[in-house]
């Protein structure tokens, strides 16, 4: 439409100025400037003055002949100066073109720049960056505080059963967790703590309940000879009598010592220090030589004891073998009643030796027979004993027969209560000691 108007033959100079300022009055951020081939201004709309310096700019010519669109920044003294650099600036997007046409009486080639400004524009995505990040920061902090949250909600089962754990010591471990009150994830879990706290409670029971029988044991012992002491001295004695006081004192001292040499080698199974001589013996012969030391008092008792199995080779320490079945066959002795007879065999399993001592006589409750190898348990709480063991006779036969690799159980019925031992068998056996 310009380059029309300045190409008009029958328009005066000032017709044609008139009906250019009526074209671009509607566009108030558009600059129009028209120069001649000397640069000489031949019109300037009110803000062409800023396009005159982008003339002599290194690309114009370039940019001229390609006809495209280019940036031009100035300053621009309509704005005041208080108002900052960056608001004194003014930057235009500049096309420029060329033509002839009759101006000022004569016909003359015309160099146009139209430069529309984008100030507004830019100031609106320079606000538009500036809330964008404003919104980012409050979004982000926004999902931060939601992931905290989320992760602390999401933490929550974990934080309770941590304060449910801390909040158990040695005066409830009969506290247990709840596994349906945790997520399925921590359920496992749950369930492993509960087991592991029913482990640990059952060391502390038994470790008070041993510290009161030891007690309990030591007492008693210590009770009967302060009661002889006295009774000693309580007024003259005869030399026999004092005898026979010495001699039962004698006795209450042989039993305590037997408890504490029993109690050390408790403690060094306890700790892994009961290690065992490696030789090759005949379990038959070992039983015999126990048979031999009991033969007395089991004819005092009119009960016979019986054996039956071939000679075995078995690998292991045969002192501490024949004060396994020392321990297993005074038992038998205690129980068995007046007049029957205590049988010990030997059977071969596929890896192991059964030594099985079978005694008839009261059977025992299934629920007691898992506790039976515990040191100081007592079926019966209430018998007290009367030239009876320290009570953990029968722990040490499991500490002996663990010792060797093998293992120790008992069964109960109406006829009989048996106790078998399981001891590994030798790779290699010797034809005679086949059992």
């Amino acid at each position: 439409t310009l380059n029309r108007i300045l190409q008009s033959p029958v328009d005066p100079d000032e017709k044609k100025v008139s009906k250019i300022k009526e074209s671009i009055a509607s566009y108030r951020n558009v600059a129009l400037l028209l120069l001649n081939p000397r640069g000489e201004v031949l019109f300037s709309s009110a803000q062409g003055a800023a396009l005159h310096p982008a003339v002599n700019s290194a690309d114009f010519s370039e940019h001229s002949r390609a006809r495209d669109v280019f940036l031009w920044t100035v300053e621009d003294p309509a704005r005041p100066m208080d108002t900052g650099s960056e608001m004194k600036m003014e930057t235009y997007r500049i096309i420029a073109s060329s033509g002839q046409a009759i101006f000022q009486g004569k016909q003359q080639n015309y160099v146009m720049l139209t430069g529309l400004s984008i100030n507004f524009h830019l100031h609106y995505l320079d606000a538009l960056k500036k809330n964008l990040i404003a919104i980012a920061v409050v979004i982000s902090l926004l999902i931060v505080l939601i992931i905290r949250i989320a992760v602390r909600q999401g933490h929550l089962p974990l934080r309770n059963v941590s304060n449910a754990i801390k909040n158990i010591t040695s005066e409830n471990l009969d506290a247990r967790l709840e596994p349906t009150r945790v997520p399925i994830e921590l359920e496992q879990l749950v369930i492993s703590f509960n087991h592991m706290i029913g482990k640990i409670e059952d060391v502390f029971t038994r470790q008070a309940n041993f510290s009161a029988d030891i007690a309990h044991e030591i007492r008693t012992p210590i009770t009967n000879l302060v009661t002889q002491t006295e009774i000693a001295l309580s007024q003259d004695r005869t030399q026999k009598e004092l005898e026979d006081v010495l001699y039962s004192s004698l006795e209450e001292y042989n039993r305590m010592t037997k408890m504490v040499s029993d109690m050390l080698f408790l403690a060094q199974a306890d700790n892994n220090q009961l290690i065992p001589d490696r030789v090759r013996f005949d379990l038959r012969a070992e039983v015999m030589k126990v048979f031999e030391f009991f033969e007395a008092w089991a004819e005092e008792r009119n009960i016979t004891l019986k054996f039956n199995g071939m000679p075995c080779l078995v690998e292991g320490d045969p002192q501490m073998f024949r004060r396994a079945i020392n321990n297993l066959l005074s038992n038998a002795l205690r129980y068995t009643p007046e007049g029957q007879a205590i049988t010990v065999s030997i059977r071969k399993q596929e890896s192991f030796f059964d030594l099985v001592i079978e005694n008839p006589g009261k059977p025992i409750p299934e629920e007691h027979l898992s506790r039976l190898f515990d040191r100081f348990y007592r079926v019966d709480p209430s018998r007290q004993r009367k030239g009876e063991g320290s009570g953990i006779g029968l722990a040490i036969v499991k500490s002996i027969v663990e010792a060797h690799h093998g293992r120790v159980q008992v069964e109960s019925d109406v006829r009989s209560t048996r106790f078998i031992l399981s001891v590994p068998r030798l790779e290699k056996m010797i034809p005679e000691t086949q059992c």
